[in-house]
């Protein structure tokens, strides 16, 4: 379908469902995906963001959990968002976070995601520490998937070493462009944190 120029770029949600019967997880719902509202009302999502959230959080999620011989997770709702920005400037609503909730850091540098925060389910004592490592061990591989390759540096000047060096610069960044075909995307992601809620 044609796309408006003028379309309204929106945010929406979208449910994934595991593709086979292995393992407990069924559906994965993400909220915050970036899409564009037409001038008929209908609400899109491109297919490169689709595959972006489906590659780098859904896949992942859906392989780690039938993994886990622990995991009995059926259904994920996943917020993307950056908490810095309030819920009016970002377009849709997530939940405040609480001492009491999960939080996963990033012990990776150079990842673009920075935290994940799993809701509390108020279990207790054994109960929760099950729970706890099993969330832990199904969400923190997402980190490295959301590796950001280093921009060469930009050579300036108008001598044939400079342009010499600024064309073998951009054969590595179209390089690192065709081994990672979301660089781009993450280096500019508009998420640094994923809020997860388990059912």
């Amino acid at each position: 379908m044609p796309r408006s120029s003028e379309g309204e770029k929106v945010f929406l949600q979208i449910s994934f469902n595991a593709s086979d019967r292995e393992g407990s997880l069924r559906t994965i719902e993400i909220i915050g995906i970036p899409g564009e509202k037409l001038a008929n009302g209908e609400c899109v999502v491109s297919q490169k963001a689709q595959h972006f959230f489906d590659d780098l959080i859904v896949k992942p999620l859906f392989e780690e959990s039938r993994r886990s011989r622990n995991c009995n997770f059926r259904y994920l709702k996943v917020w993307a968002c950056h908490p810095d920005i309030k819920d009016s400037e970002r377009g849709y609503s997530v939940p405040k976070v609480d001492k009491h909730d999960l939080k996963i850091g990033s012990d990776i540098p150079s990842s673009g995601l920075k935290n994940i925060y799993v809701l509390d389910n108020g279990l207790k004592e054994e109960e929760y520490r099950q729970w706890k490592q099993v969330a832990e061990d199904l969400f923190s591989p997402l980190f490295r998937k959301f590796i950001v390759s280093p921009r060469p540096p930009e050579i300036h000047g108008g001598n044939p070493f400079s342009r010499l060096i600024e064309t073998v610069l951009d054969g590595v960044d179209s390089a690192i462009n065709s081994v990672d075909k979301y660089g781009e995307m993450k280096r500019s992601l508009f998420f640094d944190t994923l809020i997860i809620q388990i059912d």
